[in-house]
């Protein structure tokens, strides 16, 4: 097995800048999966803040410790400090990064929103509603290559934990409900990023959206290629952080 791909560190970049930016990592995964988009937005002199959450970065046992409210909150402090510095934010969501980026959406004022990958409905529907919510009281925790087919178990590197901290993916499933319910008071400029390789995020996510925030302005980029973690380097990068410039720059000069 190869090894994940995991980073312990927090970052921040030009906070002299007015321009402040906030991305968020995925579920297990780490501050990894968003450094090569951080280094590029970075390079344009934006004020960058990119953290693990809670409980990731550490061991799937600790992550286990964590109650939704708790990624919440961390980041709604963490981005309530960006804003304070910053003359217009926006923020940037992987996965359950983008589960947490709308809910910041949905209490401040944030000019634009990009989320990649968002999962507020599971592909693997009776496995994460039900078997687990009972099972996870006594299986705490699984290898990430046991829910993959077993000709791609030992090829797949996966992002951040091994394995999946199942108590934790519990809280996960009780944030999306959480969160849900409050998608009508997302009104910010939003990009949504889904790909047709993405083995874990399915289409629906891209229509619970789409159908339930009240922005007025909705782009959906729809890529071939790219993999769950859309803001890492793939084949689609080009065109991803193009669009992710132009709503940047839209939105930079149109408020």
């Amino acid at each position: 097995m190869k090894l994940a791909r995991f980073d312990t560190n927090n970052y921040e970049y030009n906070s002299n800048s007015k321009i402040g930016i906030y991305l968020i990592h995925g579920f297990s995964s780490t501050t990894y999966e968003m450094n090569f988009l951080a280094n590029h937005l970075k390079q344009q002199g934006y004020h960058i803040v990119s953290n693990n959450l809670p409980g990731h970065g550490t061991t799937p046992e600790d992550c286990n410790k964590y109650k939704f409210n708790d990624w919440l909150d961390y980041s709604k402090q963490e981005f309530a400090k960006l804003c304070s510095t910053s003359e217009k934010v926006f923020v940037i969501g992987c996965s359950m990064g983008g589960v947490i980026a709308l809910h910041l959406a949905s209490l401040f004022p944030i000019n634009g929103l990009i989320i990649g990958g968002v999962v507020l409905k599971f592909k693997l529907h009776f496995q994460t509603y039900y078997l687990n919510t009972l099972l996870c009281k006594f299986l705490k925790v699984r290898k990430k290559k046991m829910i993959v087919e077993k000709s791609l178990q030992n090829k797949i590197k996966f992002y951040g934990y091994q394995s999946y901290p199942l108590v934790a993916l519990n809280e996960f499933k009780k944030m999306n409900k959480y969160v849900i319910k409050n998608l009508d008071k997302v009104k910010s400029p939003i990009l949504i990023i889904h790909s047709y390789s993405d083995r874990v995020s399915i289409k629906e996510n891209v229509h619970i959206v789409k159908n339930n925030v009240s922005s007025k302005d909705i782009k959906v980029l729809e890529v071939d290629h790219a993999h769950h973690n859309v803001f890492d380097q793939n084949e689609d990068s080009k065109l991803i952080f193009s669009e992710i410039d132009e709503l940047l720059k839209n939105h930079i000069n149109n408020y």
